[in-house]
């Protein structure tokens, strides 16, 4: 039987987050199911410009963000989504967690920029337990482990050198022979002795039981078996938003389009932040967006109910 939820909220970073704390404070049972903590935002070490906040790293903004809305009620997994189907009534959200399938009257996408992924047999299947796409939010967690960064990007030489601070055998892992415009971080990483350096070499498979214990990685063409605790993927990020088919409605951009009411052309779909037309990619922005999606939900929810949407948003004590 399916998990049921009144929301289901694709995406944990601003918009998915702030969209949990107001849809838990309507009395929803709402889940968060990302990838990934944060997005974007994990990747700012110092954000200055959040109202009420002078200064604060971009990880801790958005585990405060985590915390307020499960302190509500809502619900954080951290798992891919691979794809939304609409029934009658409802949406059936699938997971490469194959053995879990939800249900929810609404969903609200709220993934924004989606890492890139490796797409090799193991990733889908070890996300949360070995594989991540978030050195910063899960390094902590690996300390004197070995781990594999892969990626030509400054994310994956700064996720290495972050790696060998922590006293961890790092194999860093990219399929081109150098790293581009980012000369005078690689030469960093190549003085660390920490850091085990795989150029021009493509991961092939990653393996494990319950969690990650190795990859194979072709180098050169020869195949090569090396064991690690953490497969962390720092290729990029992209708009990925092929994969809901013909739910939504794209621009030349493959942002999906919504109205003035964040909903999208499939009813009771909803979109909120980096992920649709939104100009300008701000944490604060996102943020009220993913309100406003949370609050279009509950009016929606209500509706069908045949019940008034009763959107005061505070209580008085006595």
């Amino acid at each position: 039987m399916p998990e049921n939820y009144d929301v289901i909220i694709v995406g944990g970073a601003a918009a998915g987050l702030t969209a949990a704390l107001y849809a838990s404070r309507r009395n929803l049972k709402t889940l968060v199911i990302a990838k990934a903590l944060g997005g974007q935002a994990v990747l700012t070490p110092a954000i200055e410009n959040f109202p009420g906040i002078k200064k604060i790293s971009g990880i801790d903004l958005m585990m405060n963000f985590a915390e307020h809305a499960q302190s509500y009620g809502a619900k954080i997994v951290y798992e891919t989504v691979i794809k939304i189907e609409k029934t009658q009534e409802d949406f059936l959200i699938h997971t490469a967690n194959k053995n879990v399938l939800r249900k929810a009257r609404a969903v609200i996408l709220a993934f924004g920029l989606t890492p890139k992924n490796l797409n090799v047999p193991g990733e889908l299947e070890f996300t949360g337990k070995g594989v991540s796409y978030c050195a910063t939010c899960d390094a902590p967690l690996y300390k004197k482990k070995s781990v594999a960064v892969v990626g030509g990007t400054y994310e994956a030489l700064d996720a290495a050198l972050l790696f060998a601070k922590q006293d961890c055998d790092v194999f860093l892992v990219h399929d081109q022979d150098n790293f581009g415009v980012f000369k005078k971080l690689f030469a960093q990483v190549q003085e660390n002795k920490k850091i085990k350096v795989y150029l021009k070499t493509q991961v092939q498979k990653i393996h494990g039981h319950q969690v990650v214990t190795s990859i194979d990685v072709a180098v050169d063409g020869k195949a090569e078996n090396i064991s690690v605790a953490g497969v962390f993927v720092e290729k990029g990020h992209r708009i990925d938003s092929s994969w809901l088919g013909d739910l939504v409605a794209r621009d030349k951009t493959q942002s999906i389009m919504i109205n003035e009411e964040c909903a999208t052309k499939t009813p009771g779909l909803f979109a909120a932040g980096d992920v649709t037309q939104q100009r300008d990619k701000q944490v604060i922005i996102s943020a009220g967006a993913g309100a406003s999606a949370a609050l279009a939900a509950y009016r929606y929810l209500q509706k069908i109910k045949g019940k008034p949407a009763l959107l005061v948003d505070w209580q008085h004590e006595s």
